[in-house]
């Protein structure tokens, strides 16, 4: 048997659209009944509620005082009730008192609600629980309300149906269907001439737009080919040349300053702190302040240079015919000037500023790559020098690059190879000089280097993963010892590791840390765990659902180098910290001046009133100690007592003494009223 498709549009239409149209109206129908169930059911659990708290008020008194009469008149009463399915009432010994069951309690119901309720009697002495009511509730009534009212809804869906399906099916045989017909023979006409002529469409209709609206992309198609190929070389939001138009155009200054034996000059500008802006303003915002940086960019330089958007919030200048370096000294002074001009954004004022990294042809490369490479090592430095500023290229910093992909790379086998160590340092009660827990610190012992600055590889750590693993290696080890400080016999010894905030990006990551403490078989109430104000401020409530996770498993929560960041305090409100550590750079102020001292005092201040713990960082001096331990912070650490040792050197530390190994220390070994 053959099946023979409709060839005619309408009926395809039709095809498609009453189908649809009755699932559309189905799916609503039971949609609605479900809504209308949920609603049903959710006013059955109320009654049910107030029932059994109205019955139990009820009870209460003459359960209290043995009046068996008033309890069972009470609670046969109970029956009547439409959808009481059993009442029953226990005494405190679990003797049943009495059952009631509904007059129609019916075997169809669907679901039953419970609800159960301690009698509680208040006296002189106290609560005392007098027994407990249980009641179920069935929902025999909201069945047959909602049975009757579905065969309603049905008819009437039947109904609506059929008006629809008879209204489309004309409208579409009239409005669709016949015109189509006459549009297609049209078309077939000048299919048949072989020409790319404007169609002819007298009547002033639907179609007759469609026509007209096909003429125009006719004759729209070149004007959309120029528009592709600018697109295809210019960057869609500032409309500057991108990438692939600036190294064409600088390849070809290239070759015209070989030539001429002239000077290129490349510069390479970045926004700095434009993720800021993103961040607090929006993205449109951004986009709207990358756009005026483009124009004031653009009016800087003459016409002859380029000025292309190299990606996000980063700009390529290319000076073209420059007499020497000074000039494009003078060109990126005259950018920074004018990009530094504050920007108004809706009600909000922004000052920004520009970094640029300058390189020249041909004494820093002599071919595109190269060029546009030292000139970003060049933007790099600026960065470095504190932004807002430019800086030439010059081979050192090629150097400083190549040995920051040497430590990444080493790195990976440096994790493999177990050329890391841990060293500690210890954390110091302030008033009676005992060793109170210790912080991890990572180091990295390189053969033929010796010991490597963590300065040196920690920033190549976290530009990767390489972070996660390494967080993980000291993680390890620092559980392993602290295991191993237990078995010794010196106690349980809280230790502090740090966490990048590549940890608090992804869930499994802080699912390893967990497992690795758990594995270790030690309490993690001995682990804190310290992060900085920027991880949280990242992605603020990933980063908060995952501390409390850890908190939730027993981990401290330390805010690390805490005023040096955001310093929140709505977010620190939120966040499930148990010490915060007062940053270094305010530690070393307070022997500067009243400032430092202040501010530290209020941090001190607030921290006692949220009722956490303070650790005082990068203590050195005896002026320094004495300030915190007057301002009440209980604990501090810092080269005054010691520097990070490795473990051999730390355990002695750790060996039990009379008094505690920092007690002799000069502030420590006076009494406390000595120094008010």
């Amino acid at each position: 048997m053959t099946i023979s498709f409709p060839r005619g549009i309408g009926t395809k239409l039709l095809l498609i659209v009453l189908p649809g149209m009755l699932v559309g109206t189905v799916a609503m129908f039971l949609a609605f009944e479900r809504i209308d169930e949920r609603g049903r059911m959710a006013a059955l659990q109320l009654r049910l509620d107030n029932f059994a708290i109205t019955l139990a008020a009820a009870l209460v008194k003459p359960m209290w005082e043995f009046d068996d009469t008033t309890v069972e008149r009470l609670f046969a009463a109970t029956a009547d009730v439409p959808e009481l399915l059993e009442a029953r009432l226990v005494y405190a010994d679990e003797t049943v008192l009495a059952i009631a069951r509904g007059h129609r309690a019916d075997p169809g119901f669907v679901t039953t609600l419970h609800k159960s309720m301690d009698l509680v009697q208040k006296s002189p002495t106290g609560d005392v629980t007098v027994g407990r009511l249980e009641v179920a509730f069935h929902d025999g009534l909201v069945q047959e309300e909602i049975h009757s009212q579905r065969a309603g809804g049905l008819l009437v869906l039947v109904g609506s149906f059929l008006l629809l399906g008879g209204a489309t099916l004309i409208a579409v045989r009239r409005i669709v269907a016949q015109p189509l017909s006459r549009l297609r023979d049209s078309l077939y006409r000048n299919a048949s001439t072989l020409t790319r002529e404007p169609l002819v469409w007298q009547a002033r209709d639907e179609l007759g737009e469609v026509v007209g609206a096909y003429n125009q992309l006719l004759a729209e198609i070149d004007q959309h080919n120029r528009d592709i190929h600018h697109l295809a070389y210019h960057d869609p939001l500032t409309n500057l040349p991108n990438r692939q138009l600036l190294e064409d155009r600088l390849g070809h200054a290239i070759a015209v300053a070989e030539r001429h034996q002239r000077q290129i000059a490349v510069l390479f500008a970045d926004i700095d702190n434009f993720k800021v802006v993103n961040d607090t303003l929006g993205h449109k915002q951004g986009d709207r302040l990358l756009n005026t940086v483009a124009e004031r960019i653009a009016a800087t330089v003459r016409g002859m240079d380029t000025v292309a958007r190299w990606g996000g919030d980063e700009f390529v200048l290319v000076l073209e015919t420059i007499s020497s370096p000074g000039e494009a000294a003078s060109v990126a002074e005259k950018l920074i000037e004018a990009v530094g001009v504050p920007v108004a954004l809706n009600t909000t004022l922004i000052r920004i500023g520009v970094s640029i990294g300058i390189s020249l042809y041909p004494q820093d490369g002599r071919d595109v790559t190269t060029l546009i490479k030292n000139a970003d090592m060049a933007l790099f430095e600026a960065k470095g020098r504190g932004r807002n500023t430019f800086h030439f290229f010059d081979q050192a910093m090629n150097n400083r690059a190549l040995r920051r992909l040497d430590i990444a790379v080493a790195l990976r086998h440096a994790i493999a190879q177990d050329q890391l160590e841990l060293y500690y340092q210890p954390k110091v009660d302030t008033r009676s000089g005992a060793i109170v827990g210790a912080e991890a610190l990572v180091r990295w012992r390189r053969p033929g280097e010796g010991i490597i600055p963590p300065g040196d590889f920690i920033p190549q750590a976290e530009e990767s993963d390489l972070i996660v693993a390494v967080g993980e290696w000291v993680m390890r080890r620092a559980c392993a010892q602290v295991l191993s400080w237990r078995q010794q016999g010196f106690g349980d010894i809280p230790v502090a590791v740090n966490l990048s905030p590549r940890h608090f990006q992804r869930e499994r990551d802080i699912d390893r840390i967990i497992a690795l403490v758990e594995e270790a078989g030690i309490p993690p109430s001995l682990i804190e765990i310290e992060v900085t104000e920027s991880t949280v401020m990242r992605d603020p409530d990933l980063a908060i659902a995952l501390l409390w996770r850890l908190r939730d498993h027993g981990f401290g929560i330390a805010i690390d180098d805490f005023g040096s960041g955001y310093s929140n305090l709505s977010y620190l409100r939120r966040l499930p910290i148990r010490t915060l550590k007062i940053d270094r750079a305010f530690v070393a102020d307070i022997d500067q001046g009243k400032d430092g001292a202040e501010i530290v005092r209020a941090i001190i201040a607030m921290a006692n009133a949220l009722g956490l713990g303070l650790v005082a960082e990068g203590v050195e001096t005896e002026a320094q100690l004495r300030f915190l331990r007057d301002a009440d912070c209980a604990v501090a650490q810092g080269y005054y007592f010691s520097r990070p040792l490795p473990v051999a050197e730390f355990e002695p530390l750790l060996r039990p003494s009379e008094p505690p190994v920092f007690a002799a220390r000069p502030i420590l070994a006076r009494p406390l009223a000595a120094l008010t």
